[in-house]
């Protein structure tokens, strides 16, 4: 009988000698890339990197005077704009400013009283003048030749002078220029269109409540040097002030009273028609 061989045996390891490693250090070599993509790459790297010519090398001088030109322009591109916004700004002011002024001009509510007078260009200076002098005084569209018989008594202090019938017209030019003014006004003070007395028709309430119309004295002081006084209180230049009986007028610095009378006035004589 033949003898059976035992079974080999595998070899055991020592348990003191390390397994064996795999090898984990090696790199793994980076997929093949065309010979395209690799130019096209180093080709946007220089490009990216691309230095204005003049500027390479030792050309640092260059490179200042660009740098300063540059901030040069910018500060010059910074003023304009704040020239042109400060000519803008200006713009609205002015366009508001004549916005305000057309609406205080329209909004103006005319006064009650108000001379119709307008300053005279050379067609209205034609035909305001008399004797060869302008009249500083246009009578309004209003003036009316009164139905009272008004009179004016002057006085000289205690001294009565010449009664004054201004019933007869509708206006009345005081001053010194005698070859225009109705009632002559010689003292010095007094200027040569010093003031007018202007009759005219405006609204009037009777007694009952009842409107009606009137034809009333006025006096207007036309900006004369020293001012004309009603009762002792100097009034506004340019601007109509209504007569009543018995009121005291008087002229510059001149001594000279005018009472306002009228034919029924308390004491009156009526020796003129």
């Amino acid at each position: 009988s033949q003898q059976q061989q035992p079974p080999q045996r595998r070899q055991r390891r020592d348990s003191r000698s390390p397994p064996p490693r795999k090898n984990n250090n090696r790199r793994s070599s980076p997929p093949p890339t065309s010979s395209h993509n690799r130019s096209g790459d180093s080709g946007n790297r220089s490009q990216s990197h691309k230095t204005p010519t003049k500027f390479l090398g030792t050309d640092r001088a260059g490179l200042e005077d660009y740098l300063a030109e540059r901030k040069r322009r910018n500060g010059d591109r910074e003023q304009e704009a704040k020239d042109s916004e400060k000519d803008e700004k200006k713009r609205r002011d002015r366009k508001e400013k004549s916005r305000k002024m057309k609406g205080d001009k329209d909004g103006e509510k005319k006064e009650v009283g108000a001379p119709n007078y307008e300053r005279s260009g050379k067609l209205t200076e034609e035909r305001n003048t008399y004797k060869g002098v302008v009249i500083k005084y246009t009578e309004p569209a209003e003036a009316r030749i009164p139905k009272t018989k008004w009179r004016l008594y002057p006085f000289k202090g205690d001294e009565a002078l010449q009664t004054m019938y201004i019933h007869r017209n509708s206006g009345y030019l005081i001053g010194r220029e005698r070859k225009v003014v109705d009632i002559p006004a010689d003292h010095p003070s007094c200027s040569s269109q010093h003031a007018v007395i202007q009759f005219r028709l405006v609204d009037h309430t009777r007694v009952d409540g009842s409107q009606t119309k009137k034809v009333k004295p006025y006096m207007m002081d036309l900006e004369s040097t020293n001012g004309s006084f009603l009762n002792n209180v100097k009034i506004e230049p340019r601007r109509y002030y209504e007569l009543k009986e018995r009121d005291i007028i008087k002229f510059g610095f001149s001594s000279r009273e005018y009472v306002l009378l009228h034919e029924r006035s308390e004491g009156v004589r009526d020796g003129e028609s």
